[in-house]
């Protein structure tokens, strides 16, 4: 009888080994098994040999870093980015775009397979870009101080090293003219800054930036005044205060010079976007993403809709045009009151905004004896959970849409979802996120029943 136990290592951290490369797992590192034995292996593509060094151990698995690389894959590239492998942000830019859309669709497969329990599925090529850079309209930035001066930047590793950067590849041009506009700033004012946040609207150039500082600063005012001065396309400017020892906590932010909210744009719908509120950090790739949407839920001139993670309203309003009644729910405060403003703006009329956790406003419908026909489900990276999409079935619901960035969490609610009586008839990965191995995906299932 085979056992479960994994293979007893025969190696310890420091040892050389030549591997070759099986596969690119989800997170981007390439995986290895010497003598059985699974070794992730960052920067390095499927069909490599190289000679490794390993740098961890566990009981299932380990790491290793490349010492040489002895056969390199047809698909390797040079890296633009001069902070590449430095830098955590990006793990995919030493492989070329194609072989990367491959690799997520194959993270997805996994996750599938391995996770959530599903054989039966087709997963479609993954939607890419013609130009894979430069594509963020969002950026989080950290200070730190060398030589005295502030500098903004990355953090690089789990010490929570810092990594100075003037440009980076994946921002949107205008956030990296901000970057230096800002650090210019703290030479001529006294600003301790902690976390520059930058929002970029793609189809008109402005953007929003929320200092993070460590605490109020007198020269607050007149540093956004010069920055604005500098950059006339930075509509707005806000300030947060750090509440502890890290920018994880911060006070909500509170304006300073210009604009508290401004417009994003997909296709031909708009947005008006708070600097805090969740939008698509890819606005391209957005649109397309509405379009697989769209084709997904297909006609619902008869039917109910909801988007259950609504936000600002970026997938309810425009699908709400084409149902017979919609609604949303949304819990973060920011996002429903730009959700409120941009359904006012919209004149659609059939459609209803409810602030709160999904499975708590689902469950009060549920008792009230409401029905639902078609539901757009895109939650935090966390994913759903068995507890709301029970709900969701209770209400009767015959369509639902799955949206992802986390293939793990993805699976785990679609397995749920199979067992609930539901299956998959669609599955398109959208790349929203390249030079990086995240992945959005969406699913389509239809109830077919058999679960009682």
């Amino acid at each position: 009888m085979a056992s479960d136990e994994p293979p007893q290592r025969t190696f310890e951290i420091g040892d050389r080994l030549s591997v070759t490369i099986d596969s690119i797992a989800a997170g981007g590192d390439g995986v290895a098994h010497p003598d059985g034995f699974t070794l992730f292996i960052p920067y390095t593509a499927t069909g490599e040999e190289a000679e490794v060094e390993v740098t961890r151990i566990s009981r299932s698995y380990g790491k290793a870093k490349v010492i040489n690389l002895t056969k390199p894959s047809p698909d390797r590239v040079a890296p633009p980015c001069p902070h590449y492998g430095k830098c955590a942000g990006c793990q995919l830019q030493h492989i070329n775009y194609a072989a990367q859309l491959e690799a997520k669709k194959s993270f997805i497969a996994d996750s599938l397979q391995r996770i959530g329990r599903i054989s039966d599925f087709t997963i479609n090529d993954p939607i890419g870009m013609e130009n894979p850079w430069n594509y963020r309209n969002k950026a989080e930035f950290i200070a730190g101080t060398i030589d005295g001066k502030i500098r903004l930047g990355y953090h690089i590793d789990e010490d929570n090293g810092f990594l100075p950067v003037d440009d980076c590849p994946i921002q949107h041009p205008l956030s990296n003219e901000i970057l230096r506009a800002v650090e210019n700033a703290t030479e001529k004012f006294n600003l301790p800054l902690a976390q520059l946040i930058i929002r970029v609207a793609p189809h008109n150039n402005e953007a929003m930036i929320i200092l993070v500082c460590w605490e109020k600063s007198e020269d607050m005012v007149e540093a956004a005044k010069y920055l604005r001065a500098e950059l006339p396309n930075i509509a707005g400017i806000l300030w947060s205060q750090v509440r502890g020892k890290s920018v994880v906590r911060r006070t909500f932010a509170l304006p300073v010079e210009g604009q508290l909210k401004f417009t994003q744009q997909l296709g031909t719908e708009n947005f008006l976007v708070s600097a805090e509120s969740f939008f698509q950090v890819n606005s391209e790739q957005a649109v397309k993403m509405l379009e697989v949407a769209r084709e997904f839920t297909g006609d619902m001139k008869e039917k109910l809709f909801a988007d259950l993670y609504c936000g600002v309203g970026t997938f309810l309003l425009p699908l709400a045009r084409g149902a017979n009644r919609s609604f949303g729910i949304e819990e973060h405060p920011g996002a429903i009151r730009d959700a409120d403003n941009n359904l006012a703006r919209s004149a659609i009329h059939n459609v209803t905004i409810y602030e709160g956790k999904v499975e708590v406003i689902l469950q009060r419908m549920l008792r009230k004896g409401r029905e639902l026909d078609v539901a757009i489900v895109d939650p935090p990276r966390k994913g759903v959970g068995r507890q709301a999409l029970s709900i969701i079935k209770e209400l009767g619901t015959e369509t639902i849409i799955m949206i992802s960035c986390d293939p793990a969490t993805l699976a785990r609610d679609l397995g749920d979802l199979e067992a609930l009586g539901y299956k998959i008839t669609a599955i398109q990965p959208i790349d929203m996120f390249p030079q990086t191995w995240h992945v959005e995906t969406i699913v389509k299932l239809e109830y077919v029943g058999g679960v009682e």
